[in-house]
């Protein structure tokens, strides 16, 4: 097996060994496998966006492990999609819009990137944090899902485009477009409504033959606002300073560990509502 393959997989098989010896493991060894395999775009030494390293550990994995065209990756985590495009200069040339016919095309996809509404450019004024946390915006998961549900149209680069989820994979990879730019100095603070449990995606989504399947969230990572201010609960949190990004995790039916760096702690399953999601994995009932 690739050595990466080997590396990660020794990593998991100790973290969820019910009886392992000892009670630490270290993952530095799989940790300097992506290092060489990325040829430094990921590493110990700088930071760098999860959702990108979890996006190249996919596509990677699926190189090493794949038969044929398909992989235990791609089979577990991808799920495909229909796209109409319209071109904007033809939809106005034409006085019947509804006439206009579009292009269909098939994407297959590993995530469901969320845009979050724009960041009001006013606010009211306030020194006291409750009121401040009264005026950060608030938008529920099954919102931002209504971009892939076959009806809303998206207009980018001249194309209008109409996402229909057509396969729900057996993990679904969620993505909260918080960051405006690639070094992640501007951040969307809106905080993201979303229940624990049976949701509904295959409604949400209004995917043909799946509209009773519910997911359950077994991965939340997380991001803590700028210098260390969490945009929720506006308490200064030192430790994540130098490394804002963290997960919470679950285990059993509701049991949930806080993952930061080499760090890990059973946390109140409340606690999954006090940061800003930016990455979620959803699990198939």
């Amino acid at each position: 097996r690739p050595p990466l393959v080997r590396k990660l997989s020794m990593v998991v098989r100790r973290m969820w060994h019910a009886r392992r010896f000892k009670a630490h493991i270290s993952p530095h060894e799989c940790v300097q496998e992506i290092v060489v395999l990325s040829k430094g775009r990921f590493g110990l030494d700088k930071e760098a966006d999860p959702f990108e390293l979890l996006v190249w550990m996919l596509n990677t994995l699926h190189g090493m492990v794949r038969k044929k065209k398909t992989s235990v990756v791609y089979e577990t985590v991808r799920g495909e999609m229909q796209v109409a495009t319209w071109k904007v200069q033809d939809m106005l040339q034409d006085d019947m819009v509804e006439d206009v016919e579009a292009t269909i095309s098939t994407m297959p996809f590993l995530a469901l990137s969320l845009e979050l509404p724009p960041t009001p450019l006013f606010t009211h004024p306030s020194t006291d944090d409750e009121d401040e946390r009264a005026n950060i915006p608030q938008v529920a998961l099954g919102t931002l899902l209504q971009r892939y549900n076959g009806t809303t149209t998206v207009e980018t680069n001249g194309l209008v485009q109409q996402y229909t989820v057509t396969n729900l994979p057996a993990y679904i990879v969620c993505h909260v477009k918080r960051f405006t730019k690639h070094n992640m100095s501007e951040k969307n603070l809106t905080v993201v409504n979303f229940p624990v449990r049976n949701v509904p995606f295959g409604d949400l989504l209004h995917v043909h033959g799946s509209i009773s399947v519910t997911y359950d969230l077994v991965v939340n990572v997380c991001h803590v606002g700028h210098q260390g201010k969490s945009a929720v609960d506006g308490a200064v949190l030192t430790e994540f300073e130098e490394s804002p990004f963290f997960a919470y995790v679950r285990q059993g039916e509701n049991l949930w560990f806080r993952v930061h760096d080499l760090q890990v702690e059973p946390v109140m399953p409340q606690m999954l509502f006090l940061s800003d999601s930016y990455i979620q994995v959803w699990q198939r009932n």
